[in-house]
């Protein structure tokens, strides 16, 4: 019994002992106050800002710093900012913990002894938490790559801010189809909250939506590229040797595979453009002439997928686009939906008219489609359902839906559309016999293939 009791006494020392180390030490605990700090610097959205202080934590990790944004009266977003004071060029958000849950004035931002980073308003209320309570964190670091991490004794992480990607990737991020695999759109410059754009990681490649109307409509991405499980963003020396001059690639990586013999090379990666194509190797987005390991892609609330990097050493503007998914070297600028705005007829990059029932007119930023109320009110079943007619128009989702569903005749098409109040209109690819639905309309493509018509409600 005696040896029993020993035995007892020493599991329960042990373990006492194991919790202590667990903790977070009270030299690295911290407790923030959202409060009033001169902020004279522009950045990114035109937002208000306030830094984050504390004797125990620096918040700082040049060029990355935590800080309290907001670009509407007392809705702040505790967010991590890239750049510096003496910038010329304004400092960018690369990271929200609270996109769609703000706070107010006086909240707080904490670390106590159970390791859990918490941000709450001032009665209590918890807004945003790592949910790492008693999991053995005993300290929070910002990392010189932008990666805001909770660690261990060891220095293992137990959370990290690369896991919750919200609109941007840096460089380093993935998507995981084992965690979170999509990035998305604010929805303003003025709204951070979730918009209606988002590029997702599935098995079958990496696809970019919008959802306006409740259906997710494809538009853009690589939806055919077998990523295996995790796509990385990624910038990298063009060639191997360090002591030879090289520019620098953006890359989007995926999973590892097993290594293979291969054949014989200058160890130098073939810049390769295929926005829509089939494979399961890196996707090279572009080269840049320096160092751009500091880097992030982006989606934008108008749907617009971009690179920026970052280089101190300029005298002026230290940013740079450095990609753009829709671009004149990448995918056409018409296939981006918002590029005409609510509306509108694009050809090579410009939004050239603004199709009404009375023909194509000067297009300008109040050309609208269509509302879905027209047809879908309670009063307007049973009316007759007009159409005007486009010739030479492709629909964005088209190429993503290799042309629509079919083969099917145009009258059913048309009966289809009639039928769904929610249908703005019909696309009909008449060599093809494929029809494509249309919710949204968007950003109209023009097509030489004169057989391509679209048909819109009005």
């Amino acid at each position: 019994m005696l040896r029993y009791n020993i035995f007892l006494c020493l599991a329960f020392a042990i373990s006492t002992v194991s919790v202590v180390i667990s903790q977070v030490p009270p030299e690295k605990q911290f407790k923030v106050l959202n409060e009033p700090s001169y902020a004279p610097y522009i950045t990114e959205y035109d937002a208000s800002y306030r830094f984050i202080e504390s004797e125990n934590q620096s918040f700082f990790t040049r060029p990355f710093q935590l800080l309290f944004y907001n670009t509407t009266p007392s809705a702040y977003i505790l967010a991590l900012r890239v750049g510096t004071r003496r910038d010329m060029d304004f400092n960018r958000w690369i990271w929200d913990a609270n996109r769609n849950n703000p706070v107010g004035d006086n909240s707080t931002f904490s670390l106590g002894r159970n390791g859990n980073l918490v941000l709450a308003e001032l009665d209590g209320q918890v807004k945003w938490q790592t949910n790492t309570a008693n999991k053995g964190v005993t300290g929070f670091q910002i990392l010189p790559n932008g990666n805001m991490v909770l660690h261990d004794k060891n220095g293992n992480f137990i959370w990290q801010s690369f896991d919750h990607p919200t609109d941007t990737l840096l460089v380093g991020q993935s998507l995981k189809l084992n965690g979170v695999n999509k990035l998305v759109s604010r929805t303003s410059d003025m709204d951070g909250s979730d918009g209606p754009y988002s590029m997702v990681l599935d098995n079958k490649g990496l696809t970019m939506y919008v959802n306006k109307t409740g259906t997710p409509l494809a538009y853009g991405g690589w939806p055919d590229h077998d990523f295996r499980g995790t796509v990385t963003f990624a910038v990298t020396r063009e060639f191997d040797n360090l002591t030879e001059p090289s520019a620098y690639e953006l890359l989007l990586e995926p999973a590892p595979q097993p290594i293979t013999t291969a054949s014989p090379g200058n160890n130098r990666r073939l810049l390769q453009v295929r926005p829509i194509g089939s494979g399961g190797g890196t996707l090279n987005l572009n080269k840049i002439n320096y160092n751009g390991t500091i880097s992030y892609l982006r989606l934008g609330s108008d749907g617009s997928l971009k690179a920026f990097s970052y280089f101190p050493d300029a005298t002026y503007l230290e940013w740079e686009e450095s990609f753009a998914f829709f671009s004149r070297y990448f995918v056409r600028q018409c296939g981006l939906p918002s590029f005409c705005g609510d509306f509108g007829y694009c050809s090579r990059g410009m939004c050239v008219g603004c199709p009404t029932p009375k023909g194509l007119f000067a297009w300008s930023e109040q050309c609208s489609a269509p509302k879905t109320t027209q047809f879908c009110a309670g009063g307007s079943k049973g009316k007759t359902v007009n159409y005007y007619k486009i010739v030479g128009v492709e629909h964005f989702n088209g190429p993503y839906v290799n042309g629509g569903q079919g083969p099917i005749s145009v009258n059913d098409c048309k009966a289809k559309c009639d039928r769904d109040c929610k249908c703005l209109g019909y696309f009909y690819k008449e060599k093809d016999k494929k029809c494509l639905i249309a919710p949204l309309l968007g950003t109209l493509i023009k097509d030489a293939n004169t057989s391509s018509i679209a048909y819109i409600k009005y």
